[in-house]
């Protein structure tokens, strides 16, 4: 025996796993090795579909998966010098989902392999029994980590592509036929030419109607039960679109809970900040501005926020008042200004506006500067003390200087003999009302008989 008849063999061996389980060979393994000596390689055994699943039925991974791969059992391998014929393979076999006993159990069986094959190229019975001996001989896998959770998961969701890939389907959106490499299958099943996924998700971002990104199939969107998820658009948008998806999604969130969101306002800066939780209407932005959530003002600390508009504050305020004594938005603006502040505005604006009804009532504007004047007593002729008018406090109309007095001795005037209506006193006394028409009738003729002079 010498190292050349064994180095030989050695590439005989390696050359026949290469055909049996090299690329585009077998599905069931892959192998590789590295020719330079010592030989080495390894192998990748996948595990049978139908066992993985009866090892998996008792084993909570992921509840909203159905997980139907385990990764792959992996055994690499040295050849010394003098293998096959004297020397056994140093091989190491590994596994996420294997615990120590099941590893050295597996070894201990490729060992007596060797022990009835010796002198001869063992390897490919190596494979054999991984694929079919010792995967069945395996009753429970152990899963003792966060990582070997993810390992398996993504293995599964990786072998699930590959044979998504391997298919064609009908896009329902185009109903044409594509090959599954261009298509992708949405959380809820239905299927989509990734084209056609792509421009519908685009135009309502574009149009941001963020709200209704979801499988565009119409039972789903009935439902509005079957959102695309980040992974999702991560495959189909460009950064820029999920950027945009990204900022229009905080802005409704924000604008759909101002209890414990705000903008920052802040010039330049306009970031969404949530309410510190333990220090009530206190948002502290990353930009380093501290101000309140209700009145967007730097924090005033504890005290109510600072009435800036009294007559909106009010109006808002009688406006939640009259919707309901216990309304949201007047609660906040109770929490927001005070209950007392609030009533008092209220009060003074409830005596404003009585003074300012009863101006309007009692007084008449001028006709030239809008000056209220009220007539306590005396005619209806009025004389502005503000822009120096002469007017009828009846009805507005401007007074010549010079003869105030022919507009109520007028027939044409509306005011005709009028000219002490509404005296203080008069008003429903039959007796002093003919008094007062035949006070205005002597000066109607004396001012008559002046024009005839």
């Amino acid at each position: 025996m010498n190292d050349d008849e064994c180095s030989d063999l050695q590439q005989c061996e390696m050359d026949a796993l290469a055909a049996i389980y090299g690329e585009y060979a077998d599905d069931t393994a892959r192998f590789e090795y590295n020719a330079a000596q010592p030989v080495s390689g390894s192998v990748e055994v996948e595990i049978d579909t139908s066992v993985a699943q009866q090892l998996l039925q008792n084993i909570d991974i992921d509840s909203h998966t159905d997980i139907r791969h385990l990764p792959p059992i992996k055994m690499t391998f040295t050849l010394p010098p003098a293998y096959p014929l004297i020397d056994a393979p140093q091989i190491e076999v590994s596994c996420c989902w294997l615990d120590e006993k099941a590893i050295e159990a597996a070894k201990r069986q490729l060992a007596d392999i060797w022990q009835l094959e010796r002198g001869m190229g063992v390897l490919h019975s190596y494979i054999d029994a991984l694929k079919y001996d010792i995967q069945t001989s395996v009753h429970s896998i152990s899963i003792g980590s966060n990582t070997v959770r993810e390992t398996i998961l993504e293995y599964d969701r990786k072998q699930k592509r590959k044979e998504f890939e391997a298919q064609s389907y009908t896009c329902a959106i185009c109903i044409e036929e594509q090959s599954g490499k261009h298509c992708l299958q949405l959380s809820c099943g239905h299927i989509f030419c990734r084209n056609c996924l792509s421009s519908y998700l685009g135009i309502l971002i574009e149009e941001g109607s963020v709200n209704q990104l979801q499988c565009p199939d119409m039972q789903c969107r009935k439902t509005a039960s079957t959102p695309v998820t980040d992974a999702e658009m991560q495959e189909l948008l460009t950064p820029e679109q999920i950027s945009r998806c990204k900022r229009l999604n905080e802005q409704r969130k924000i604008d759909g809970d101002r209890t414990r969101y705000a903008w920052c306002p802040r010039a330049g800066c306009g970031r969404g900040v949530e309410s510190d939780p333990q220090i009530d209407r206190l948002c502290q932005c990353p930009c380093g501005y501290a101000f309140c959530r209700l009145c967007l003002r730097t924090w005033h600390g504890p005290n109510f926020c600072e009435v800036k508009s009294v007559q909106k504050i009010v109006e808002m305020y009688i406006q939640a008042v009259r919707e309901d004594d216990n309304s949201a938005r007047r609660q906040k603006m109770e929490k927001q200004y005070g209950v007392a502040v609030l009533q008092k505005l209220l009060r003074e604006h409830e005596q404003e506006h009585a003074s300012i009804d009863y101006i309007r009532s009692s007084t008449q504007q001028c006709p030239k500067c809008r000056f209220g004047i009220e007539k306590s007593y005396g005619c209806n002729h009025m004389h502005c003390s503000q822009c120096d008018t002469h007017f009828c406090y009846l009805c507005g109309t401007l007074l010549n200087k010079e003869n105030p007095m022919g507009h109520f001795n007028t027939a044409r005037s509306g005011c005709n003999r009028r000219l002490f209506e509404g005296i203080e006193g008069t008003a429903g006394n039959p007796d002093e009302q003919i008094e007062n028409e035949n006070f205005n009738l002597m000066i109607r003729l004396a001012f008559d008989s002046d024009e005839e002079e």
